[in-house]
């Protein structure tokens, strides 16, 4: 499983750092303690990749070594990946494949304690850390989906619960892919369930109901409209606004057919959300996603 790595935290770290007025170029000392006493030699090699990648600029100043600062591009992706760290959908996305990758890198099974991934990196969204709650409706979704079991021990203590992957969250371990994209290839797309029983809201295989009520396929039709006639306008490239078209365009079908099924214009719904939070934050793609996310809610 691929998953966002330390230059990512890195660019965002710097763009934090720039933003606190604590100056634009960062050295050798102002790198945080633990990052140059565990890792120097990784910590090198991703300001390497990030000056190859045209996001950082190097700067070498005498007796003291190499300095780096953010270029324009390296600008642009922090202030992205701080969006996506402000998104609840790719939050939960982060901590699905956070938990499934370090269960899958455990000891003797693969199996990791809920509490025990709150203290690991893997929790950690671009320097922020995830909450229980977002760890527990994580783990909820893996089960659901097949991809691991849960145990729950002390019942009054719910982050003491165990996550162990099945056989098949195993294979998504171990192939190249996110949990989405993994669990969409073998045509298990996102769908929304929900179940209330005595005013809770529960989640799992066996207790769940599609809930439809209020849905209008008009209202996301009228999104993907929407989508199609600002895309030309969205800062991106134009592999990317074509994947935002194409997006778009799935979504328009399946909201305007003459039944419109409501989990497959959701799943249609969820591939715009996702064209918009991960390839642009210009304004327009942002009060886009804002007004798709408001449709869901």
């Amino acid at each position: 499983m691929t998953g966002v790595g330390a230059d990512a935290h890195l660019l965002v770290w710097l763009y934090e750092r720039g933003a606190r007025g604590e100056g634009d170029l960062a050295g050798p000392e102002d790198f945080p303690e633990e990052w140059r006493r565990r890792a120097r030699a990784r910590l090198s090699a991703d300001l390497n990749n990030l000056v190859r990648k045209g996001q950082l600029e190097r700067r070498f100043v005498f007796r003291r070594g190499s300095f780096y600062r953010l270029s324009r591009a390296g600008e642009l992706e922090a202030q992205r990946l701080l969006h996506l760290r402000r998104d609840p959908e790719g939050r939960q996305q982060h901590a699905r494949d956070g938990l499934v990758s370090a269960a899958s890198r455990a000891s003797y099974s693969p199996t990791i304690g809920l509490e025990a991934f709150l203290a690991m990196p893997q929790s950690q969204v671009y320097g922020e850390s995830l909450t229980p709650d977002e760890v527990r409706a994580a783990a909820a979704f893996l089960v659901e989906r097949g991809l691991a079991t849960l145990h729950e021990g002390d019942a009054r203590h719910a982050l003491k619960a165990l996550l162990t992957l099945t056989g098949v969250g195993t294979q998504c371990a171990e192939s190249p892919l996110s949990v989405k994209d993994f669990l969409m290839q073998n045509g298990h797309l996102p769908t929304y369930y929900t179940h209330v029983e005595g005013g809770i809201n529960q989640i799992g295989t066996g207790n769940t109901q599609n809930n439809h009520s209020g849905f209008d396929a008009s209202h996301f039709a009228a999104f993907a409209s929407q989508v199609l006639a600002d895309a030309p306008r969205v800062a991106m490239t134009e592999e990317l606004r074509s994947q935002l078209v194409r997006d778009a365009s799935h979504l328009q079908e399946e909201s305007t057919g003459p039944a419109p099924e409501p989990s497959r214009v959701r799943r249609a719904m969820d591939g715009v959300l996702e064209s918009l939070v991960r390839h642009s934050t210009d304004s327009v793609a942002q009060a886009l996603h804002e007004t798709g996310r408001s449709l869901l809610s």
